[in-house]
């Protein structure tokens, strides 16, 4: 009989506040955060957690984050594995998923109607999304590198435009692209091509930025060369300053135009000047650097300020002065210059002169640098109102920033207004959300007995939670902790530290109750006795120490409303040292068998030396490891002893006699750490390569593998009732994996892992395919990089969808085949009562399911089911048979009116991609004569439809806008009324003087 196991599933992730995958969004009150592979939602001034978005079965880490113009609901998130995901924020579900790059998301952009969306990922590719469509409309090549700034552009209309008034401006034209490989692009969306190529800096360019209401009001109108009107760009990158561009809107109206030399194309984009960023020094004071890399930029609230993130903790925020305040500073100058130089002709002479060109950098001064408390990841302003960006009465009001930090951590600070005096402006933290998270690096995890609450240890911190409800309910702050267990009632906690101290915290008053300097060196491991009574240490100072727990009377001080403070001792825990082993090398780790009868002691010599617990003699020692030992546990019933190394494997002893039962090769990396099942041989093992692995250590067999964590899996504690485990890692995440009612077959888990490996390595096939394809066009056009291309990603969904629409046609074609027969041989008998008798076929239980439906509606239906996103790349797997069997459905689809749009879409891609085959199939020239004669009538009828249901909400938009204009109106002329009446009120109480 075939053994069967239970399975385990992830069910719950805490301990994560932000991680540094990707960036960060605010909105004034919440803080929109990458998790790993999720996206949490915090309530920055309650610091609470108020939501997470998790996708079903997929771990790759979330890389970018960005939220639509027009639906605040509405966020698009990329990952490392190149998927992006659309997600709606109050139902915490996925809208759309588009599949079409190859590598991680790196950047995206929305264009100003909500409407397309353009990401760009770590090969330098370039996608373009239709969201609405639900497809990818075309794929931009022409950078080969990381793109690290996407901004769409468009062009208003032209001032002297007499409709410009009525008018909207168009959709989003052109677009904007920065990358590692110091280009900056511009590209025209309608030919799908770079129409503009220059380089930004002599490095990497880190970000862009668009800020299209700024003008120059000093703009000199007789050059020809450059254009009037203009919008105005940041670049950054690794020279320690930032860049000042202009684009030519008149070169995204018109096109590229010839210049007045008639050599050449005139420029669109021309450098107009630099931002010499700068760091704070020790002081305070503003200290130029020319080194400094300003990592990112980001618009902020209303335009008026613009932030750049210098070096690994500073934020500089930049203000955007209005013309009038540069005029005035300008003004300043020359008159202290004058002053300075005390030659009044000269000062005359000089203001007749003409006035020097208008200079952008002097649109900028530097408003403020932050600190945060540590290395900064991100950083998010709130969203930028509907008002212009600028204006000579616009004073910037308090600005509130939101930074991301390594640290696992959130800070919002406030900049106040910018003050006239010299001294610098101080910004306050406003907000931190820093406890539901460890700041470093997880090193162990250890259960209460009663396994509702779990302690886990880093460098500086040891915090308690609450496995029920994941709440962090206890912090303690420490030195760098390596182990800790709980001792007997679970009230107090012992830890072991790398300084060599054992520390002793007392949960219910949340108290240090004593430190003690146990060790010279780091303590690497500690075991409580199975009786309670005692526990032991392993240090890197060579020697294994036993201790006993003893009270330990301690004077307290108590308020008495006779005599005041009154001195009392009172008992508390304390543990003595009475014993001592000298080991020839370093003790790795100590573990007590359940029966008292030994104990066992690893060392760095790669070797287990089993001890008699009650005499402490030698009794035997265990070799074969290659690398030190890293961890070992004892079985239940004391037979086996379990260890794992560095050297990737994992040993089974036999506690008896001291053989190894079996050495298995575990992970790709070092195994950290590892632990049996309670009242069984089954155990787990924490691995180096991000694993969680389960084991049978009666047939050394691997049971399951847990996969969810991205960095290495330091320490793992299993429940005491053997239903959970909880497992901790550099990640900074702590994760509950529970044991659930499902069965688990051996072959199952064999045949799924065959399986993710077959599709991995399809999918690294195909991309390395893709790649020799572009390698050998570049080749035959003479190092020509091809700029466009379709946008397909063949996936193991995409497949199984393609495979799903040739099982709809093949059972659409026998159903249509059997039906057929039996209205042929209906009408061939003559016999009235033969035909009665004549039973109609037997349909296919598929089409009875769905209430008898009809072949065509199935494959329909099934077409239907396919995610938008991923119809072409399913259409592309079916062979030009099926393509044929589907055109004939189309037929009949196009006939009875059904799904136009969805119909139209599938045509047309099959004509596109199979265009030569089906024009020289004869057996279809009718069947595309009758597709096309009935899809011009069909299209009319959409086109008609669509029109007038647009003019009626351009009616209903006219008329909800003449009620705010009436509404509008009538308040703002019933205030100077109530005024005139309160001034005529005032002059009749007034009495005349003589």
């Amino acid at each position: 009989m075939v053994k069967s196991y239970f399975l385990h599933g992830g069910t719950e992730v805490f301990g994560l506040i932000a991680s540094n995958t990707s960036n960060s969004l605010f909105d004034g009150k919440r803080a929109y955060v990458p998790a790993l592979e999720d996206v949490y939602v915090w309530d920055l001034k309650r610091g609470e957690h108020l939501g997470m978005w998790h996708a079903t079965s997929h771990t790759s880490p979330v890389t970018y984050i960005s939220r639509s113009p027009t639906d605040p609901d509405k966020f698009a998130v990329g990952y490392q594995d190149g998927s992006i995901r659309v997600w709606s924020a109050q139902s915490k579900e996925v809208i759309t998923l588009f599949e079409g790059h190859r590598r991680g998301i790196s950047n995206l952009a929305w264009d100003r109607d909500g409407v397309r969306l353009v990401s760009g990922a770590l090969d330098g590719e370039i996608v373009l999304w239709d969201v609405t469509g639900e497809t990818g409309l075309f794929k931009l090549r022409g950078h080969n590198h990381r793109i690290t700034g996407l901004v769409f552009v468009s062009a208003s209309p032209p001032i002297s435009d007499p409709s410009s008034s009525t008018a909207l401006p168009p959709s989003s034209t052109h677009l904007l692209s920065t990358s590692q490989d110091t280009y900056l692009k511009l590209w025209d969306l309608q030919t799908q091509h770079s129409i503009e190529s220059l380089i930004a800096h002599r490095s990497e360019c880190w970000s862009l930025a668009v800020l299209p209401q700024l003008t120059n009001p000093d703009q000199d109108h007789t050059n020809t060369e450059v254009p009037e009107r203009q919008v105005l760009l940041l670049t950054t990158g690794g020279e320690g300053e930032a860049k000042l561009w202009t684009l030519s809107e008149t070169i995204l109206i018109n096109g590229p135009q010839r210049s007045a030399s008639g050599q050449g194309f005139m420029k669109a984009i021309f450098h107009v000047g630099n931002l010499t960023l700068a760091t704070s020094g020790a002081h305070g004071a503003r200290v130029l650097s020319a080194t400094s890399h300003a990592y990112s930029l980001r618009g902020g609230v209303n335009g008026i300020a613009i932030a750049f993130q210098v070096g690994d903790r500073a934020v500089e925020v930049w203000r955007v002065q209005s013309p009038e305040e540069v005029k005035t500073k300008s003004s300043r100058r020359k008159k202290k210059e004058a002053a300075k130089r005390k030659d009044v002709a000269q000062e005359v002479d000089k203001s007749k002169e003409a006035e020097p060109a208008f200079n952008w950098a002097e649109r900028f001064s530097h408003w403020v640098t932050l600190r945060g408390s540590g290395k900064v990841v991100s950083f998010a302003f709130p969203p930028t109102s509907n008002r212009a960006l600028i204006s000579s009465q616009a004073r910037p009001a308090e600005l509130q920033i939101l930074l991301a930090l390594a640290s696992n951590s959130l800070e919002v600070f406030t900049i106040p207004r910018p003050s006239s005096k010299s001294t610098p402006q101080e910004p306050t933290r406003l907000h931190k959300v820093a406890l539901p998270g460890h700041r470093t690096n997880i090193r162990t995890v250890f259960l209460s007995s009663n396994d509702q609450l779990v302690a886990t240890g880093s460098n500086g911190a040891l915090k308690v939670w609450n496995v029920k409800t994941q709440k962090c309910i206890r912090t303690f702050d420490c030195g760098y902790v390596l182990c800790g267990a709980w001792l007997p009632g679970d009230r107090h906690i012992l830890v072991g530290t790398k300084a060599g101290q054992l520390m002793l915290y007392e949960l219910s008053s949340s108290t240090l109750l004593e430190s003690y300097n146990a060790h010279t060196q780091s303590i690497w491991s500690l075991d409580i006795r199975p009786d309670g009574k005692a526990f032991v240490t392993g240090s890197a100072d060579k020697s294994v120490k036993f201790w006993n727990f003893a009270p330990k009377a301690v004077a307290s001080q108590e308020q008495d409303s006779v005599n005041g403070d009154v001195t009392q001792k009172c008992l508390s825990l304390s543990f003595v040292h009475f014993k001592t082993i000298k080991m020839t090398n370093d003790v790795m780790g100590v573990r007590y068998s359940p029966d008292l009868r030994f104990i066992a002691v690893s060392t760095l010599d790669c070797t287990v030396k089993i001890f008699f617990q009650d005499t402490l003699k030698f009794f035997l020692s265990l070799y074969g490891h290659k690398l030190p030992i890293l961890d070992l546990d004892i079985s239940f019933d004391s037979k086996l002893l379990v260890t794992c190394s560095a050297d990737k494997n994992v040993k089974l002893w036999g506690l008896d006699f001291g053989d190894c039962h079996k050495s298995i090769f575990a992970h790709e990396e070092s195994v950290m750490q590892v632990a049996f099942e309670s009242n069984s041989h089954y155990f787990w093992t924490a691995g180096k390569d991000g694993l969680v692995k389960y084991w049978d250590g009666d047939k050394f067999e691997n049971i399951q593998i847990l996969r969810g964590h991205h960095k290495e899996v330091s320490s793992l504690a299993v429940s005491h009732n053997g239903i959970f485990l909880i497992t901790g890692s550099f990640d900074q995440s702590i994760r509950i994996w529970e044991k659930t009612d499902e069965p688990l077959f051996l072959e199952e888990e064999r045949e799924k892992e065959l399986e993710r490996l077959y599709n991995q390595e399809e999918t690294q096939q195909a991309e390395l395919l893709a790649v020799r394809k572009q390698k050998l066009k570049e080749n035959g056009k003479n190092n020509e990089v091809e700029e466009a291309g379709p946008v397909s990603k063949p996936t193991a969904e995409t497949l199984m969808s393609g495979e799903k629409i040739v099982e709809a046609l093949i059972l659409a074609a026998s159903d249509l085949e059997s039906i057929e027969k039996y209205r042929s041989l209906k009408s061939s008998m003559q016999n009235g009562t033969e035909v009665a008798k004549l039973a109609p076929p037997v349909r296919n239980p598929i089409f009875v399911v769905f209430n008898n439906i009809s072949a065509h509606a199935y494959v329909l239906k099934v077409v239907q089911n396919v995610p938008r996103a991923a119809l072409e790349d399913a259409l592309l797997v079916l062979p030009f048979a099926q393509v044929i069997m589907l055109l004939t459905h189309i037929k009949y689809w196009i006939e009875q009116g059904w799904m136009t749009s969805l119909t139209c879409r599938v045509l047309f891609f099959l004509l596109r991609v199979h265009e030569t085959q089906i024009t020289a199939t004869e057996s279809l020239k009718l069947v595309i004569h009758a597709i096309k004669t009935g899809m011009g009538d069909r299209l009319t009828k959409q086109r008609d439809t669509i029109g007038y249901n647009v003019e009626a909400v351009k009616f209903l938009k006219r008329q909800i806008e003449d009620e705010q204009q009436d509404k509008q109106f009538f308040d703002l002329d019933v205030k100077p009324l109530e005024e005139v009446k309160a001034m005529t009120g005032k002059a009749k109480k007034r009495k005349l003087v003589l």
